[in-house]
């Protein structure tokens, strides 16, 4: 078998769950959760005794409200039900909007920040008074949102028929929505902090809102989005616009300004008890999976509290699943074709081609973190990152490596001190971290993730099946939730049957449809990756380890300790495709623990066998400084092993291609736009061009997309293979270990058994 999986079996058949209810198609249940309690997902920093522990309900529908007269719903009770003629004028008329949204105009342009800077420039430029004060308004009118209650009113009727067109059901738990609003009433104000995968994540927060009685956020949104005849409109549902590139180093004071107002806007609007929502990932995920966090906005808000201008705020992360997203998946860019930019033609064709197809988006479900005081947070990073041993442990597997938890961009410093920047940037990882956890798994993403890392060349309808349960089954177990699948009631069939729907584009049938494959061209191969993208982050610490063990031979006896710093090495090496770890968490502990006899180690149900099964566990024997040797036990578990590893197999093979460029004569040491060589290289892997250099091992084409490319040029520039004096373009540097780590990945890549 290689590293594709071209195995027709399945692969888990020592976990198959042999089920007693009817084969017939069920009804998936979508509005059932099977994580029961709301949790806080991380008792580190946040804990609470269990028992405190809220439990949670099932989701509703939003787009039901109306019919059923919103909240209590659903009303059982057919008689009750009122009439579902003008069912959506009735509720829009009828749905307050209790809040009041006061202007923060003379707030802001009268503000200490902005009277400092005004000073401050009067003494550096020769400009007058009255010159900056009719810049700051200037700034200020470019920036403002002017949120308008008739507006909100009008959109939310019409959201009800743009929405109903794109999506089956959207989906929220009201026991979520209940502590934002025990939060809110708290007044203290709330920063809703979402992932950004779609367009629409704009409007669906606002509008939840509006079904709660909830205050409705300002949102910041791109300059981008400021188009002529719609501007006013966003404005008016609460979008605030911020340039989307301002040059910190303007010697004449403008973008200076520019900041001191948007910094100072945030501040009052915050100070007026407003909700405020901006995307720390800075922009839309172009390929399935969270980006690093963007420190601008949310370093705003940390300075406002810590410089006491708001005495405190709640952090709220939210996410989204969605079976796919109106904009489908981004192809051109992840060939490296630069974006087209937002026009107001552009818009209306998007609409066109949204409601061309009823339903594009299928299930979507919203997830509303727990509000956290920023206060607390600050606490918390503060205990995480003082390294009390601050000396990194070097590692061989790949050069240039250290400890995962001291080089990970939060913390670049090794002190008994905290920096703010790095105390910014642990905020941001830890919130993306906790918004990408509790994030529902879509049915989409479960088959299209096993049609990539496990039935590249097919299988039986009926074993896809079974794998399908078995994944549902262990994404559960993790503390995950997979939307539509009740867990000992809903049938692979149901879940296949429903996910291949909506992949038809992307897989083919043979046998009287009864064996599928995915279809081996790129566009198809990039949608499933798209998908399968989503579930990573519930196995990317078991992905890493599961291929540091695949790439050795299987009956061998391996130090764990090798094995984790091969598995640490791939975390550093991946730290801008994934988010391994929250702040607090020490990576070294989470392998051991995985590689345990409680789990990877156990007797009966692990898929490792350790020298030292009968001494009680791994911790005994590292009481006892003597080495743990694990081998792993049979060719089943092996295969197991490798669909863990085929989760992120495609990202390393990017960094092997780029890499290999760069070690290549090809890449010369004169510097080449970064988009250029991002571009050509996309176009040279597919065509397997001149200065492509096929690797030795079987290659996935997935693996060929600018946004894995862009991540492999940041790290090789930041472990200095790549010149970094200009972060624009690609040049090599005089480090000659380059070859090193070629045959480095070389290694990790190759499947041995």
């Amino acid at each position: 078998m290689n590293a594709a999986g071209d195995n027709g079996g399945s692969l888990f058949k020592n976990f198959v769950r042999q089920t007693s209810f009817k084969r017939p198609e069920m009804n998936m249940n979508f509005e059932f959760s099977n994580a029961r309690r709301l949790d806080t997902h991380c008792d580190t920093c946040f804990p609470m005794i269990q028992e405190q522990v809220p439990s949670r309900g099932n989701y509703v529908d939003l787009l039901e409200f109306s019919n059923f007269n919103g909240i209590p719903y659903p009303i059982l009770d057919e008689s009750k039900k009122p009439s579902r003629w003008f069912a959506d004028i009735r509720y829009c008329m009828s749905t307050p909007l209790p809040h009041n949204y006061p202007s923060v105009t003379k707030d802001v342009l009268t503000s200490p920040r902005v009277e400092s800077t005004i000073q401050t420039l009067l003494k550096t430029s020769n400009t007058s008074v009255s010159s900056l004060r009719s810049k700051a308004v200037k700034f200020f009118k470019e920036i403002q949102a002017n949120l308008s209650k008739f507006v909100c009113k009008i959109c939310s009727y019409l959201l009800y028929k743009v929405f109903r067109r794109l999506m089956t059901k959207l989906l929220v738990c009201p026991d979520e929505l209940n502590r934002i609003r025990k939060a809110e009433e708290s007044g203290i104000p709330i920063v809703y902090l979402p992932l950004h995968r779609s367009h629409l994540d704009y409007l669906l927060i606002t509008w939840c809102n509006w079904h709660f009685r909830l205050k409705l956020p300002h949102i910041a949104s791109g300059d981008n989005l400021n188009l002529s005849g719609l501007g006013w409109l966003l404005r008016a549902t609460g979008a605030f616009f911020i340039r989307r590139r301002v040059n910190p180093d303007d010697e004449g004071g403008k973008d200076v300004f520019y900041r001191a107002i948007l910094h100072s806007y945030i501040e009052q609007v915050l100070k007026k008890d407003l909700p405020i929502e901006f995307f720390l990932e800075g922009t839309r995920n172009r390929f399935g999976k969270v980006l690093p966090p963007k420190n601008g906005l949310i370093s705003n808000v940390v300075q406002a509290v810590q410089q006491g201008i708001i005495k405190d705020c709640y952090l709220v992360p939210v996410s989204y699943t969605y079976d796919a997203v109106v904009e489908g998946v981004f192809l051109n860019e992840l060939m490296g074709i630069p974006k087209v930019r937002e026009s107001v033609m552009g818009v209306f064709k998007g609409i066109f081609d949204g409601f061309s197809k009823s339903k594009q988006c299928g299930i979507v479900r919203m997830h509303y973190g727990r509000p956290v005081l920023l206060t607390t947070y600050l606490s918390a990073m503060t205990a995480a990152l003082a390294c009390k041993n601050a000396k990194p442990t070097a590692l061989t597997r790949l050069p240039h490596s250290f400890s995962y938890r001291e080089l990970v961009p939060w913390h670049r410093t090794h002190s008994e001190t905290v920096d703010d920047r790095s105390m910014i940037r642990a905020i941001g990882f830890h919130v993306v971290h906790e918004a990408q956890m509790m994030c529902s798994i879509s049915a989409v993403s479960i088959v299209s993730c096993l049609l990539l890392a496990k039935f590249r060349k097919g299988a039986d309808i009926r074993t896809l099946e079974h794998d399908t349960i078995w994944l549902c089954e262990k994404i559960i177990a993790g503390g995950g939730d997979v939307v539509g699948y009740t867990s000992n009631e809903t049938t692979g069939e149901t879940i296949v049957k429903y996910a291949l729907k909506k992949i038809e584009n992307c897989v083919e049938y043979l046998k009287d449809q009864q064996f599928v494959r995915p279809i081996l061209e790129h566009k198809s191969l990039v949608n499933l990756a798209y998908n399968k993208n989503a579930i990573i982050c519930r196995f990317s610490i078991k992905s890493a380890l599961a291929l540091s063990l695949v790439c050795r031979e299987m009956g061998k006896m391996v130090n764990i300790e090798e094995i984790i710093d091969d598995t640490m090495s791939l975390c550093d090496w991946l730290q801008y495709d994934f988010l391994f770890a929250k702040p607090c968490d020490d990576l070294r502990e989470i392998c051991h623990d995985i590689l345990s006899t409680e789990h990877w180690s156990h007797p009966v149900n692990g898929v490792l066998r350790s020298d030292y099964e009968d001494m009680g566990g791994f911790g005994d024997v590292e009481s006892q400084n003597q080495p743990v040797h694990v081998r792993i036990k049979d060719e089943n578990d092996f295969e197991i092993l490798v669909f863990y590893s085929n989760l992120i197999r495609p990202f390393i093979q990017s960094l092997y291609i780029v890499t290999t460029f760069v070690a290549s004569p090809k890449c010369a040491e004169n510097p080449i736009p970064e988009n250029k060589f991002v571009r050509d290289l996309c176009q040279a892997a597919l065509a397997e061009q001149e200065g492509y250099v096929k690797p030795p091992f079987e290659p996935l084409l997935e693996s060929i997309n600018s946004d894995s490319f862009k991540n492999s040029i940041r790290t090789l520039r930041e472990k200095g293979f790549l010149s970094r004096a200009d972060p624009n373009n690609v040049c090599r540097s005089k480090n000659g270990h380059i070859n090193e780590v070629v045959s480095n990945l070389q290694r990790v890549l190759r499947l041995v058994q």
